[in-house]
């Protein structure tokens, strides 16, 4: 090869690795899969060790993590937060245990195999057992300092009582439960929002939030794998995670101390099989000396320790052809493109189209229809284009352009300046927007109209019922019931649920409106602050902005929503049918549970989770979602989370069982 074609490609892989790295780290995206990411690092490499005089000073093959922000306070490790040497070949990690032994001559050498947990590194620093500081890795040698989003949204021990050290540093991996991330998708879906396409996304995204009332909302966990301290030194790597557990962290849900590789491969081979039943998302195993003096003695290089390697599971992957690309619409408006592929089998299921996300993902992947395109399922969840095949493209081909106007009602698409995502402006008539609407209205956390189906939905505007969710409250039974497959008793039901919904809180009414950015948790909090619609309407931005938990993005959704006159339309008909505009009017007296903190966890024989948290907001009380020192009670039912349990009675927090909550709250 030529080397200024040399020069080129190795400029063009460290340009494409650092775009992946801003994605990955500053924006909290995969745009490829962590093999891809790792097959690019890889070719440079060699390219780097073939051409020495052409690597790049600054490449990111010498890199670790990423720069730190600019929105956070910078703080320097004590000890620098390296990354680790991958790889997907079994080959290469009996070279590694061969090298490993080979450095400490003459002396029995263990290994310990851990879950590698697909989250982000955090360093937490303890002075006199108390909490101070929680900090990214960054770069390896600086991170940000992140304490105030962490306290929110990780269960970490803020105060240890026993601490072998006056000062220590804890080391691990913060990361999102597989059951959150799905319970959150759930949510997500019924709002008509996009779909997360994975965890590690998510947590990423949630550690850096710039608007607070996100990470507060997103409940996040922390495994402790390493302890640092001046003044005292485990032995061991398992000793070291003993420790941890007897201080109050989490640590990883399965380890091992292996002796040789047949143990190591044992021990990969089994969790690639049953990764499934972990809690948490696991793309590989960390296999690391397990005496620390023998890892002292290994050392490290630059990037990565010696004495520690990651194993990665190679993802289920498949090609297919690239048929055609439509364009959804969602309840909000934006405009989603979707690859339509050759039907493959991947990971268990039929698989044949996959999001790409928005106008920039198309661009920057270079799309053609009749693409051999690469297809693997993200968290075994979500299909995502990965790769596409240029070598087999054909010269006919044309790229793929997005499109500039609404697919369904033909509006011109709009785009927000530091928005990735084109909208339809067109909310009056644009049917995809209006059904969703009406979908998200008739939510069972929102209007509770279970009966209001995408079916019925399609079934009420094609006869040109309901055009938007006020018309909802002016159907008559003549008019359904002629409706294809309604009898006398489908058509009964859905006139006395409508009816019923009239009944609905005012929180829950907030909620079923679709504001934009205005979930659950804040459509109780507007309410519970505001009280009315009327008092709502009245709020100033600075008002709004003085509520706990209320950002900017939200307070300005709000105040475009309450001062556009379509939607001002909307809620004075749904006023005039008798829906709740506010919330009944206090007595003067205390609420039984006013200013008291509550954790639930478990389940009850007379409450569901949303009753009971009802039940408990209603008599002046607050739900949390983790312990603290700040709780009150736990409500402790069948299945509680042991470790709710032991710090409830670590810091003498009362628990309450359901027929003790029954009393006091009569």
């Amino acid at each position: 090869m030529d080397p200024s074609d040399i020069s080129k490609e190795i400029k063009r892989l460290v340009n494409l690795i650092r775009y992946y790295n801003e994605c990955y780290f500053q924006k909290g995206i995969s745009q490829i899969s962590d093999y891809a990411y790792d097959q690019l690092l890889e070719q440079l490499a060699r390219l780097e060790e073939a051409y020495p005089h052409l690597k790049h000073p600054d490449s990111p093959t010498q890199v670790v993590g990423e720069q730190p922000s600019k929105a956070f306070a910078v703080v320097y490790h004590q000890t620098p937060m390296l990354s680790l040497a991958k790889t997907y070949s079994e080959e290469a990690l009996e070279q590694f245990v061969t090298r490993v032994k080979r450095m400490v001559p003459n002396a029995i050498v263990d290994f310990i195999c851990e879950p590698k947990i697909d989250g982000v590194a955090l360093s937490l620093l303890y002075e006199k057992g108390n909490l101070v500081r929680v900090v990214t890795r960054g770069d390896g040698q600086k991170g940000d300092d992140i304490t105030g989003h962490a306290i929110q949204c990780l269960h970490l021990p803020q105060k240890i009582q026993g601490a072998p050290s006056a000062s220590f540093e804890v080391r691990g991996e913060a990361f999102m439960p597989k059951a959150v991330f799905q319970a959150l998708n759930n949510k997500r879906k019924a709002e008509g929002a996009p779909l997360w396409a994975n965890p590690r996304n998510i947590t990423a995204g949630t550690l850096k939030a710039l608007d607070i009332d996100l990470v507060k909302d997103r409940q996040l966990a922390f495994y402790g794998y390493s302890f640092y301290a001046t003044s005292y030194h485990c032995p061991t790597q398992e000793a070291a995670l003993v420790l941890l557990d007897s201080l109050g962290f989490a640590t990883p849900p399965t380890y091992k101390v292996c002796h040789n590789v047949m143990d190591i491969m044992a021990y990969i081979h089994y969790w690639a099989q049953h990764k499934k039943d972990l809690p948490v998302e696991m793309d590989g195993i960390v296999i690391k000396v397990n005496n620390l003096h023998q890892q002292h003695i290994i050392g490290m290089t630059a990037k990565s320790p010696r004495w520690a390697i990651a194993y990665k599971y190679q993802p289920e992957m498949a090609h297919s052809i690239l048929e055609k690309v439509t364009f959804q619409v969602g309840r909000t408006g934006a405009v989603t493109p979707v690859a339509h592929f050759t039907p493959i089998p991947l990971a268990g299921t039929m698989v044949r189209r996959a999001s790409l996300h928005n106008a920039d993902e198309i661009a920057r992947r270079d799309l053609y229809l009749g693409d051999t395109i690469f297809i693997e399922k993200g968290g075994d969840i979500i299909p995502k284009v990965v790769g596409v095949d240029r070598a087999r493209r054909n010269k006919t081909s044309k790229p793929i352009v997005f499109i500039h106007s609404c697919p369904v009602c033909g509006t011109p698409l709009h785009r927000t300046t530091g928005s990735v995502a084109y909208y339809c402006p067109n909310k009056q008539q644009c049917l995809p927007q209006l059904k969703g609407a009406l979908l998200h209205f008739a939510h069972r956390k929102a209007m509770d109209i279970d009966t209001l189906g995408p079916k019925t939905i399609d079934a009420l505007f094609e006869a040109k019922l309901v055009q938007n969710i006020a018309d909802l409250y002016t159907l008559r039974y003549e008019a359904v019931n002629r409706l294809e497959g309604f009898q006398s008793i489908s058509t009964q039901k859905l006139l006395f649920n409508i009816e019923a919904s009239k009944k609905k809180p005012f929180d829950r009414l907030l909620f079923a409106l679709g504001i934009k950015h205005i979930g659950e948790t804040v459509a109780k909090k507007l309410a519970l602050h505001f009280r009315s619609m009327d008092r709502l309407k009245q709020a100033t931005a600075t008002q709004l902005l003085a509520l706990p938990d209320i950002g900017e993005k939200i307070v300005r959704s709000i105040l475009d929503y309450l001062q556009d006159p379509y939607q001002q339309v909307i809620l004075h008909r749904l006023e005039a049918a008798g829906l709740q505009f506010a919330l009944p009017q206090t007595v003067d007296t205390v609420l039984p549970l006013s200013s008291k903190n509550f954790v639930i966890s478990g389940t009850f024989q007379k409450f569901t989770r949303e009753e009971l948290t009802r039940s408990i907001e209603q008599a002046g009380g607050r739900v949390l979602t983790s312990m603290s020192a700040k709780v009150d009670y736990l409500v402790s039912g069948t299945k509680a989370g042991p470790s709710k349990l032991a710090k409830a009675m670590e810091w003498a927090i009362p628990i309450l069982e359901e027929n003790d909550f029954i009393k006091m709250i009569q």
